[in-house]
């Protein structure tokens, strides 16, 4: 007894929890998962009226319901209503209120309140308020909420609130409050629950919780949780595409073999074989072979070769490269490029187009200096500052050629250099 009172009282709680569930209007098209029973899928058709016969009219006996991939045939007796306990072969029932319902082939209810319902093969149901939805096929529900739903095959409710959706194969839900989906191919459009737990996860719109882990994981939108854990994590539209809108990662860490995010708002992501980032606000970005952002302000990038296009922070690999502007320091074992770079850049090869820092290398080449170039070859159009080193270039130095030490001061270039400083 204390068993039945608690599964009800987690029924009501859950109902609460969710209260617009089993309110919301008929979906739109777009939104039809082919969650409802036929009878409810859509109106039956029209009699069709033929020109060429005025005499006839002609009534299909037939008709499709969109999404359930195929016909289902009109039902010609009315449905049962009320009932404690009902087995079938093919039931279909109105509103059911008691403890279960057992069908050996094909259920479908149109408003459930009970226990539990089980079917041999399929599960229907409009409105499903029970502890458990069990098919060996699969389930279908407009709105549930309860503890689960349960199959060999699928599961799919257009409003999910309870506890989990369980397959091997495959759930789906547009709207989703509960703790996790767990299933080969786990898809919803809005999710709030603490995991997705598959092989592919995918939310399309939203996802409010702790963590996707699973072989491929895919947030369209926004993604607000603690990890994504997987082989290959992704948020936002397009892998390894721009940031565009307002849709981004906000939680603590991608961690797989391949990451990208269009916005990425965390602390680190670390990819075994790399990570991307349209937008990059935290602190590591970290992967094996190459990390790469758009824009990127944090700690570090480190891989093999690091890619952005403008960045703020510290740049480390063999190759160290920024398409745009870096600010702060590049590490690159063989060579560092930026074409505009204000800070240091300390590599064998250190290549920029203007620099307003230090170039420390074994080859240092820029269009413009306004700093230092240490190394055992360095060159510059324009220098405003030293060059030290054995060979030493500056096409407007005190000497153009030297060795050991050049300088170039203000004076003839202050107005160049002015108006570079302005357009900074």
């Amino acid at each position: 007894m204390r068993k039945c009172c608690s599964a009800l009282a987690l029924i009501s709680l859950a109902s609460l929890a969710a209260p617009a569930l089993a309110d919301e209007p008929p979906p739109s098209p777009d939104d039809d998962i082919g969650t409802r029973p036929a009878t409810l899928a859509v109106p039956p058709p029209e009699a069709s009226y033929d020109e060429e016969r005025p005499d006839t009219f002609e009534r299909p006996d037939r008709f499709e319901r969109p999404g359930a991939g195929g016909d289902l045939q009109i039902a010609e007796d009315p449905a049962l209503d009320w009932a404690v306990l009902h087995a079938g072969f093919r039931p279909h029932l109105g509103t059911f209120g008691g403890i279960a319902t057992f069908a050996l082939a094909h259920e479908r209810t149109e408003r459930f309140y009970g226990g539990f319902s089980l079917s041999a093969i399929r599960n229907d149901a409009g409105t499903h308020v029970g502890l458990f939805q069990i098919a060996i096929g699969r389930n279908l529900a407009d709105s549930n909420v309860g503890l689960a739903q349960v199959a060999v095959a699928e599961n799919r409710a257009r409003s999910f609130a309870g506890i989990a959706q369980v397959s091997l194969a495959y759930n789906r839900a547009l709207d989703i409050a509960g703790v996790f989906q767990l299933a080969g191919y786990n898809r919803a459009k809005r999710a709030v629950e603490v995991m997705q737990l598959g092989g592919y996860n995918r939310v399309d719109d939203a996802f409010v919780g702790v963590s996707q882990i699973g072989g491929f994981n895919y947030a369209l939108g926004d993604y607000s949780g603690l990890f994504q854990l997987g082989v290959f994590n992704v948020q936002g539209e397009e892998p390894f595409g721009e940031a565009r809108g307002e849709a981004r990662f906000a939680g603590i860490a991608q961690l797989g073999a391949l990451n990208s995010s269009a916005r990425y708002h965390g602390v680190l992501q670390l990819g075994g074989l790399g990570s991307y980032a349209g937008e990059f606000v935290g602190a590591f970005q970290i992967g094996g072979l190459v990390v790469g952002a758009e824009d990127f302000t944090g700690a570090a990038q480190i891989a093999a070769g690091v890619v952005s296009e403008h960045s703020r922070g510290v740049q480390i690999g063999a190759a160290a490269i920024a398409f745009e502007d870096h600010h702060g320091l590049q590490l690159g074992a063989v060579a560092n490029y930026a074409e505009e770079a204000t800070g240091v850049q300390l590599g064998a090869g250190n290549l920029t187009e203007e620099l307003v820092g230090l170039q420390l290398g074994v080859a240092n080449i820029a269009d413009e200096v306004d700093g230092v170039q240490i190394g055992v070859f360095n060159h510059t159009d324009r220098l405003r500052g030293l060059q030290i080193g054995l060979v030493n270039h500056a096409g407007n130095g005190v000497l153009e050629w030297s060795a050991l030490l050049n300088m170039g001061f203000s004076g003839e270039d202050d107005a160049y250099y002015e108006a570079r400083n302005e357009r900074r």
